[in-house]
């Protein structure tokens, strides 16, 4: 089942309505918007709509979760993010997104003058609260996944780099060392989180361990891969996080991103890659999951 949140001509700003998508068909649903109360109590087979659907050309999309409760981003989880197959990660590691990044389907990104790398990521919806949960428990809270484009302006982390004194672990000595400047400025743009279109959900998706990825700009394949790269799935790094930090529904975990293709990446490190610096379009796919379109813009 598909499931996504919309509005339909004539809706005033900041309605929100949610739908069941049919084949080009949207039926709008009798329950509340898709919010923690419904993501923890529909029984797919059993969801009621209301009236007589509407065409999908006829509607605008919104990000299936407008506002997400919080949203938890895996980092470098392919060993082609990680830049070898000679490094490996035993567990996790997660940066976050502020919700206020979220944006729909269509919605414009704006992006510093300085670039912005596009990230094609698997995202899962939370549908039940969860901590300390097992991988069983946490694979079973998977309301169903979306696609999240993880947008990214790396000059800012760079910008970002401070010096401060560090012990150094090899010689133990005190001394002045430049220090990784933090994600979090480079990741949380206003529009640097685009979602959508929809929501699947599990039993729809035959096998999660190999979709194709793909991110394209103007139609230029710059992305292309597969969630067999993940060194860790949405079951495993929503039990990681759970440890921690309890999930509720309405939260959003992601998967993190694949690699760039040769043509697009050249000499460049994949952290180091940046979209061309002009207006187009970006079109982020993963197999069985969704398309997602976005138009870009650079500041002045």
């Amino acid at each position: 089942m598909r499931f996504c949140s919309f509005q339909k001509p004539g809706d005033r700003a900041g309605v929100q309505r949610s739908g069941l998508l049919e084949g080009s068909r949207v039926f709008e649903l009798a329950d509340e918007p898709i919010t923690a109360h419904l993501l923890a109590s529909v029984e797919l087979g059993a969801v009621e709509t209301k009236g007589g659907g509407y065409n999908v050309e006829d509607i605008t999309l919104l990000a299936p979760v407008p506002r997400p409760g919080k949203i938890l981003a895996a980092i470098v989880n392919t060993r082609g993010m990680l830049g070898g197959r000679d490094v490996t990660l035993e567990r996790p590691r997660i940066d976050m997104k502020a919700p206020s990044t979220v944006v729909g389907p269509g919605v414009e990104i704006r992006g510093p003058r300085v670039g912005i790398r596009p990230e094609v990521e698997l995202a899962a919806i939370v549908g039940r609260r969860i901590s300390r949960a097992t991988l069983a428990e946490a694979r079973s809270s998977i309301f169903g996944y979306t696609v999240l484009n993880d947008i990214t302006a790396p000059a800012d982390s760079r910008e970002d780099a401070y010096e401060a004194y560090r012990r150094d672990k090899k010689t133990g000595e005190i001394k002045k060392s430049t220090l990784r400047g933090p994600l979090f400025r480079s990741k949380n743009h206003d529009t640097f989180c685009p979602m959508g279109p929809w929501v699947t959900t599990p039993e729809d998706i035959k096998d999660l361990s190999n979709l194709r990825m793909t991110t394209r700009f103007d139609g230029k394949l710059v992305q292309d891969g597969s969630t067999s790269e993940y060194l860790f799935d949405a079951a495993d790094i929503s039990s990681y996080i759970s440890t921690f930090l309890t999930l509720e529904p309405g939260d959003v975990v992601s998967c993190g991103s694949i690699g760039w293709t040769k043509e697009a990446l050249g000499n460049l490190d994949p952290t180091e890659y940046l979209l061309p610096p002009r207006k187009g379009t970006l079109a982020l796919e993963i197999e069985v999951v969704g398309k997602l379109l976005n138009p870009v813009s650079l500041a002045d």
